[in-house]
This record gives structure tokens, C-alpha cells and sequence, in this order.
């Protein structure tokens, strides 16, 4: 029996990615008549929905209005209209294989999985995309990620998008509303807190298109550092250090450059030397992982530069906001 799968997609403002997406999602080996495609629009200013009408004249993908604007709000106004044996979230900035659907399909069959997906296949259309692609594989900029690295099947803590039965996210439940990002991450850890295994195997291929620009990059990863305390604060068994790293960093630099400061004006040169170091450790650290990257990217490398103290720093930053946030939120109760 072939299972019907429900494709869901929130977007908002996908422009640059949307046509390539919905075709690699029309274009499926999969029968057409065995899946259907869901898109919740957040109110899209830009072509989104005009290209959308233009390579889609048969109108098989349906668009509902999103008014959250979110991603897990429009994930979940998608999953409510999803009539799918198997539901299967992609993001707007992503394109998948023709196999895609295929692959889902038989690895739940052959393993009897309640939830699979692939590994993130990082595609890059620009030279600074290309050099943001080195960075995000780099344990240097964002540490391990075993969804982006994994080369062989494997049970995994979490995936980015997926693939679930519909069972599974009757029995846990909805994405949170609350998470502007990092939803994948708390409906993962309360699946697995409900028994289900997060099954990888990379026959699933689908392609990730990172931010275009680093004004881009520090909204993103500023956000994710911001709400992913709100997701370790729900499921603080999912810690890792990795998680404070950056707000470590972040708390350092700021430290060293007060040092600095305050020791050219205090006359104290140990002081000062004290906080030149740290911060010239940083820099020659960065310097040396863009350099390793020139036989890769050639003078490309030296966007490096910029990007990986944006990721450091903008989550580092989020995530002290984060905690700020959680102080303000625990006064305003004590108060209530």
C-alpha cells in the first residue's frame, strides 16, 4: 500500500528560492495522486505567490494564510489541514530530491520508523553563501551538528525538518507558537520524551540555502541564540555546553575590551596588554581557521572573517537577551 504524505511548508518572502523549491516538490517519482502540497503564507510581500500562480497552473499546491507569520504558527495551521498518513515539513529555503518522497516512504516500510529525515545538504547560489556553507560545516563556528554531518543511517537526538506519521504528532502535539525558531528542536526532544526514535539515513537528500547577506545571518542567529534558552529552560536535560560557548565568548571579548579601555585610561599597562591579548587570540583564531580555508574558497576565505564572529557573536548576544527576557518574564510574575 502506497501512503499518502502530506508536504507542509511555511514561507514568507521566498522570492529567491520559492520556484526552485516548488518544482523539486511537483516533480517528485512519488504518484502525484499519493501526496498533496500544503504552504502556509505568513503575508509574503514580495513575487512569493505570483511565481507560485505561474508554475503551478494545475494548482496542486494549496496556500493558506498563516496570520501568525511564524513558522510553527503556520506549521500547525498546515498540519490541521493535512490529510497524510505521513506528514512531511520542508522549509522555504530548501529544495529537495525527486526521490524524496520515495525515500521517506520506503525507510518507514523497510524500519518500521515513526520519524526520518536527511542530513542538511548546505547549497550556496552566491560567493558569500559559498563562504557562510564553510563556516556552518565547521565546528569552528558552530560546533558539532551531527544532522549536517552524518555520512551513514543513524538514530539522532534531532533533525532539521522531517518526516512523522501522523500518530506521532497526534500523540505529542502541536509546534510551540512561542518559538520563533529552533521549533524542530522542542517537538524532536518531546518526541523522543514520548518513546520514538528520530531515525537519519541520507538516501533523504534535501538542500538548505543559507542567509544571502550578513545583515541576514545576525537576524537569524541572533533569534536562534534568543530562543533557544526558552527551549533549554523547557527541556533543560538537553543541555550542552556548546549552547553557552558563544554567550561565554561574547561576555569575554566585552571584559577584555573594558580592560583595554580602562587600562590606557588608568595608566596600567598589564591591564590593557591583559585585554589586547585576548581579544588578538580571538582574531588570530578566526584569521587561522579563513586562511585554512583558502585552498577551498581562494580569496573567498576572507568573508570568514566577518561571518564567523557573526554567528559567535549575534548568538551569543540572543542569548543574553534570552536570559534577560526569562528575568523580566519571572519579575512580572512575582508581581502578578
Amino acid at each position: 500500500m502506497v501512503p499518502f504524505i502530506s508536504v507542509i511548508v511555511p514561507i514568507l518572502n521566498e522570492e529567491a528560492c520559492i520556484e526552485r523549491l516548488a518544482r523539486s516538490i511537483l516533480d517528485q517519482d512519488y504518484p502525484a495522486e499519493h501526496y498533496e502540497i500544503l504552504m502556509a503564507d505568513g503575508g509574503s510581500t514580495d513575487r512569493t505567490l505570483e511565481i507560485l500562480a505561474r508554475i503551478d497552473p494545475a494548482r496542486r499546491i494549496r496556500v493558506l494564510r498563516n496570520p501568525g507569520r511564524t513558522a510553527p504558527c503556520g506549521l500547525n495551521v498546515l498540519i490541521d489541514q493535512a490529510r497524510g498518513d505521513i506528514v512531511t515539513r520542508i522549509d522555504g529555503h530548501s529544495f529537495i530530491a525527486s526521490d524524496y518522497l520515495r525515500q521517506i516512504a520506503d525507510l518507514m516500510s523497510s524500519t518500521g520508523a515513526s520519524v526520518v529525515g536527511g542530513p542538511v545538504l548546505m547549497h550556496a547560489d552566491t560567493a558569500f553563501q559559498t563562504a557562510l556553507v564553510e563556516a556552518l560545516y565547521s565546528a569552528v563556528a558552530v560546533g558539532s551538528v551531527p544532522y549536517r554531518t552524518l555520512k551513514a543511517r543513524a538514530h539522532v537526538a534531532s533533525l532539521q525538518t522531517g518526516s512523522f506519521r501522523r500518530e506521532v504528532l497526534s500523540r505529542v502535539g502541536r509546534f510551540d507558537e512561542s518559538l520563533a525558531v529552533v521549533e524542530d528542536l522542542d517537538l524532536n526532544t518531546r518526541i523522543r520524551k514520548a518513546g520514538y526514535e528520530l531515525l537519519l539515513d541520507p538516501a533523504i537528500r534535501f538542500w538548505y540555502v543559507p542567509r544571502g547577506n550578513l545583515r541576514q545571518l545576525w537576524r537569524q542567529i541572533h533569534t536562534v541564540g534568543r530562543v533557544k534558552l526558552r527551549v533549554l529552560r523547557k527541556h533543560p536535560e538537553i543541555f550542552k555546553l556548546k549552547y553557552v560557548l558563544p554567550t561565554t565568548l561574547v561576555l569575554a571579548l566585552a571584559a577584555a575590551l573594558v580592560a583595554s579601555v580602562v587600562g590606557w585610561r588608568l595608566r596600567l599597562p598589564w591591564v590593557q596588554g591583559t585585554g589586547l591579548a585576548f581579544i588578538a587570540s580571538y582574531a588570530a583564531v578566526i584569521a587561522g581557521f579563513a586562511l585554512s580555508r583558502v585552498p577551498v574558497l581562494g580569496l573567498n576565505a576572507v568573508r570568514l572573517m566577518a561571518i564567523v564572529p557573526t554567528l559567535h557573536i549575534g548568538y551569543g548576544t540572543g542569548f543574553i537577551r534570552g536570559m534577560i527576557d526569562a528575568a523580566r518574564l519571572a519579575r512580572s510574575r512575582a508581581h502578578a
